[in-house]
């Protein structure tokens, strides 16, 4: 059976932690809030105690406090409500100034072109004792050394918010990084960073320098560079060194999965070990020795792949599973799912809003639900064939569960994902298997390079045919829009769709059809509040760039017409509607009745008898902002990025002394004017 308890629960938290997150109550409401519900909670308890039939108030109350723990959780875990955090330091003390901070590095990001990036814990700001997760940007030398995880830094820079979006429905790395804790950055020269000696000791450390030895004797074997990216991928967790064009590759094909450790590995490690070991299951004792040594396993696998976050998450989760598959029972590996889900939300309420963490849970549930009912449709009776079908089902799953919210972050459907994870998943194992045998020979100190050239060629094998798969671009649908209204309606169908494979019922029949409706409803009120077009000044570093949109086309006009820039997919995605011209920009515009005057670096504006609404300042015209104020009288003036920064603050600070409004779009992002509907 089903622990509708444990899942209520799980629903409960995640609704608190939603709230800590968008709403703020002052300290006295939040206290009084908790000491009420856990004096009803202790009232009801007893009464419940003396009770046979429970008290439905007393269940009302359990799931309240579990939604004000969820809250406490999230609303604890934000810089602000921390008063040892070095944003409130730095906001208090500082003023300005440069702090020297004293920190430990916990995580090596992918670089960038011209900087190594890092995620900080710091420890010390300005000689105090300080706390809290830094995003730390070193400019790239020739003579520089990278950083490794556990080594201790001091760090003397400027403090910056990091950079969010700037264009609509473009990726907010400002957003992405504070789901991971993050919330500010610091972009340093390797002048400005010192290295100790000394380390700290923890798991982790001893982790990153297992998996840095690792690494080490890896580049020594012979391998291919894109081989040896995927197999740092496969195994430790590593993406650093992933070509554009292998991600690329990856996604197209749909199996973008396995170059991430995640569930996937972890599944495939359990799955293996599990069939290894089923000896076991007939010995006294054998279920209880075989979960530790399963449980040993996974967390050894962690161990080897640098008890990343996303690794540690997978394995916390898959060691429930692997005591729910001990229990030999489906409904206890889904019940177990959801106390891992309960448990990590409690020590980590972030995890909710990363998409790792969604796309596994989702996997996971999406196969313990709907595979069976996928694998009943066919019955073959001969072995392999079965065998292979159960992959089918796996995979088809796997993919029902993770579709909504693939389609909400992706925007693309790999429509060869079946042939592909048919066709790799069986040699998963085996890929895995001769990888960890790999590492664990050069561990003890061996030199397998006979073993290397077979995994080398099993590597590129696989690349050649990933490749193969994206080659065939025709069955790859990209730029699907959905929104995030569709992406929880089809979530809830979903849902509703596992009440109904459960225990056919009307009341579940209604369910489904209501969620159906929903969805039904989503589309209706999303095309209803379609604008009927805008007009938008595009943030691009050093150009111009100007898009004018109505129901069914989207006009582009830049002054660089040669590279068509990623957020205007962004923008078509999000409009559902497709670039129809691309240009170069006009000095006049009119866009609902609203005349609009773009001056260029000739800085002529004398039009006669034209006074525009609006003024756009490009490419840094030498202009007097005061007298063109005077002669124009315009409602509003936009500097867009093409603009030196000097300029745009010396324009901001002639137009406060006019009292007339100025959007930098360096500033507030792109600026959108709307026509009326």
């Amino acid at each position: 059976m089903y622990n509708f308890t444990l899942i209520k629960l799980c629903f409960s938290l995640i609704t608190g932690i939603l709230l800590g997150f968008y709403l703020e109550f002052a300290p006295i409401v939040i206290l009084t809030t908790g000491v009420i519900l856990f004096l009803f909670f202790i009232i009801f308890f007893f009464q419940a105690k003396k009770r046979f039939h429970q008290n439905p108030i007393f269940g009302v109350l359990v799931f309240s406090l579990f939604i004000f723990i969820g809250f406490l959780s999230s609303y604890s875990h934000l810089p602000k409500n921390s008063p040892d955090h070095f944003i409130n330091e730095i906001h208090h003390e500082l003023n300005g100034s440069s702090p020297i901070i004293v920190a430990e590095v916990l995580e090596i990001l992918k670089p960038n072109a011209y900087q190594d990036r890092y995620i900080l814990k710091v420890q010390e700001l300005n000689r105090s004792r300080s706390e809290g997760k830094l995003l730390l940007n070193v400019a790239k030398d020739s003579l520089s050394k990278k950083l490794k995880i556990g080594q201790r830094i001091a760090a003397n820079g400027q403090l910056e918010d990091i950079k969010g979006a700037l264009n609509p429905y473009q990726f907010d790395y400002n957003r992405y990084m504070k789901t991971l804790g993050v919330y500010k950055q610091l972009n340093v020269s390797q002048t400005q960073l010192k290295v100790f000696n000394n380390t700290t000791s923890s798991a982790r450390i001893y982790a990153g320098k297992l998996r840095d030895k690792i690494t080490l004797n890896l580049k020594k074997q012979g391998f291919a560079d894109d081989e040896l990216a995927v197999i740092q991928a496969l195994l430790l967790g590593q993406r650093q060194e992933l070509s554009s064009e292998i991600q690329k590759n990856y996604a197209a094909a749909g199996v973008i999965h396995i170059l991430a450790v995640s569930g996937l590995h972890v599944g495939i490690i359990l799955l293996m070990l599990s069939w290894v070991l089923r000896f076991l299951d007939r010995r006294p004792y054998g279920k209880i020795l075989k979960t530790i040594i399963l449980l040993g396993a996974l967390w050894g696998f962690a161990l080897i792949a640098g008890l990343a976050p996303s690794v540690v998450r997978a394995v916390t989760m898959f060691s429930f599973v692997a005591i729910g598959m001990q229990l030999n029972k489906r409904t206890s590996i889904l019940n177990t799912l959801f106390a891992s889900l309960l448990i990590l939300l409690l020590i980590n309420p972030n995890y909710i809003f990363q998409v790792g963490f969604q796309l596994s849970y989702a996997a996971v549930f999406a196969i313990v639900i709907f595979q069976p009912a996928i694998m009943k449709l066919v019955n073959p009776n001969n072995k392999t064939t079965r065998y292979l079908w159960k992959i089918v089902s796996v995979t088809l799953a796997a993919q029902i569960g993770v579709l909504p919210l693939s389609l909400f972050y992706f925007h693309q459907f790999p429509g060869l994902f079946i042939v592909s994870n048919i066709i790799i998943l069986p040699f998963m194992g085996l890929i895995l298997a001769v990888g960890i045998l790999l590492i664990s020979l050069i561990l003890i100190g061996l030199n397998p390079l006979g073993l290397s050239h077979i995994y080398g060629w099993m590597i590129s094998k696989l690349n050649y045919f990933v490749a193969f798969i994206a080659s065939k671009d025709t069955f790859l649908i990209k730029d699907i829009s959905f929104s995030l209204l569709l992406c929880l309606a089809f979530c809830l169908f979903l849902i509703s769709l596992s009440f109904l494979l459960r225990r056919v019922s009307f009341k579940n029949l209604t369910f489904v059809l209501t969620s159906i409706l929903i969805i039904q409803m989503g589309y209706i009120y999303e095309k209803s509040q379609k604008s009927e077009g805008e007009f938008i000044v595009f943030h691009k570093t050093r150009s111009s760039a100007i898009g004018i949109s109505n129901k069914n086309t989207f006009n582009y006009h830049s002054s660089n017409i040669q590279k068509i820039p990623t957020f205007l997919t962004d923008y078509d995605i999000a409009h559902k509607i497709k670039l129809s011209e691309v240009s170069v920009i006009k000095n006049i515009y009119n866009f609902a009745e609203n005349d609009i005057l773009v001056i260029d670096s000739l800085g002529m504006y004398n039009v006669p008898n034209f006074h525009p609404k609006l003024v756009i300042l490009t490419n840094s015209p030498k202009i007097n902002l005061d007298r063109l104020l005077l002669d124009l009288n315009p409602e509003q003036i936009i500097a867009d990025g093409s603009n030196y920064k000097s300029l745009t603050e010396r324009w901001k600070k002639t137009a406060s002394n006019k009292k007339i409004p100025f959007h930098a779009t360096a500033e507030k992002g792109a600026f959108i004017l709307k026509s009326q509907q």
